[in-house]
């Protein structure tokens, strides 16, 4: 564990990033992906928390009729965007998921990539919004109390970070001299906070279900509190060299990931337990899991949030102009709403 004031891991693994790919050249080609009967390879880099419709894929393959016809789709979990961006970037994985800022981040810095679905959302007033918590026990009560405390984020430049600064602010502290934060696995967020290695931490969905459940925590803020508005929070992002030489196959996948949000929304206590049943994903209570509240779903990109994201990662100069989101976000290739 280490504690930090200023925003520079992200920015200098990015830049790593970009030297690895530099050195390990172009991507592969569409031919290569392809196995026996034409069927795509798709690796995709996933994480440990919110991606359940990419994780019914394993779970219930008869979600997903294109499955194994024209794509089949490896999974690999990462604990952080850095490790997903140096594996995307290294050639190892297609594309992945990512944080919304971590993608407009990334591609400000030249990395090349299409976000083509949304994995989960944070929308005001609907589901689930990830949560910030604190021992039950503790002298903090309110987000003024976190003066000199430490944060926990699971990665700088990210979704936890800007609602983390965007919640001092609004309480009227300084997010860069006032607090220290510590970079801490999602997974690993509950036991720091107990271990008082953090003083408070982020508590996405199973996490926050099961530290409300457990009685020790209690909630100092969550998501929304600075940042009132839709976001597109976990994103599906593949490289458009992949998309150009495979795009039926892209399409196809896109096509049952859309189909599998939807049943996921409509059914989400059968579909966490086809989860528990069949995958080892899951690192909480199975019964708390399966009947948690959880992120409003869709997979489909709210275009607005992103610019609002963007003007607040202008404002705490993650970026030094706004990129052009044309660039960075395709649409075409889910199917209609």
């Amino acid at each position: 564990m280490f504690f930090v004031k200023k925003h520079l891991l992200f920015f200098g693994i990015i830049t790593l990033a970009l030297i690895l790919a530099a050195c390990s050249g172009e991507k592969s080609s569409g031919d290569a992906k392809k196995k026996d009967g034409g069927v795509v390879e798709i690796n995709f880099g996933g994480g440990f928390a919110t991606e359940e419709p990419i994780w019914l894929f394993e779970a219930d393959p008869s979600l997903a009729p294109n499955l194994g016809k024209t794509y089949k789709l490896n999974l690999s979990q990462f604990r952080a965007n850095a490790d997903r961006l140096n594996a995307y970037q290294a050639n190892q994985i297609d594309g992945g998921t990512l944080g919304q800022g971590a993608a407009i981040l990334s591609s400000s810095q030249g990395v090349e990539m299409k976000v083509v679905a949304v994995v989960s959302k944070d929308t005001p007033d609907e589901g689930f919004n990830s949560t910030f918590m604190t021992l039950k026990d503790s002298e903090i009560n309110d987000i003024k109390d976190l003066k000199g405390k430490t944060i926990g984020l699971s990665d700088f430049k990210s979704p936890t970070d800007m609602w983390v600064r965007s919640a001092l602010r609004s309480a009227g502290l300084d997010p860069d001299k006032d607090v220290k934060y510590a970079i801490t696995p999602i997974p690993a967020m509950t036991e720091a906070v107990k271990s008082k290695k953090i003083d408070l931490g982020m508590f996405p969905q199973p996490f926050g279900a099961a530290a409300e459940a457990s009685g020790e925590f209690k909630t100092i803020f969550t998501s929304k509190t600075g940042v009132p508005f839709d976001e597109d929070f976990l994103v599906m992002f593949l490289h458009p060299d992949f998309i150009k030489d495979n795009k039926q196959a892209v399409k196809d996948f896109l096509a049952d990931y859309a189909n599998i949000v939807k049943y996921y929304h409509e059914n989400g206590p059968e579909a966490r337990q086809k989860i528990i049943d069949k995958t080892k994903k899951v690192q909480a209570d199975p019964k708390i899991y399966v009947n948690m509240t959880d992120n409003n779903r869709s997979a489909y990109i709210n275009r607005d949030g992103w610019e609002k994201v963007q003007e607040l990662m202008l404002k705490d100069k993650w970026i030094e102009k706004k990129i052009d989101l044309d660039n960075l976000i395709d649409t075409s290739l889910l199917p209609s709403e």
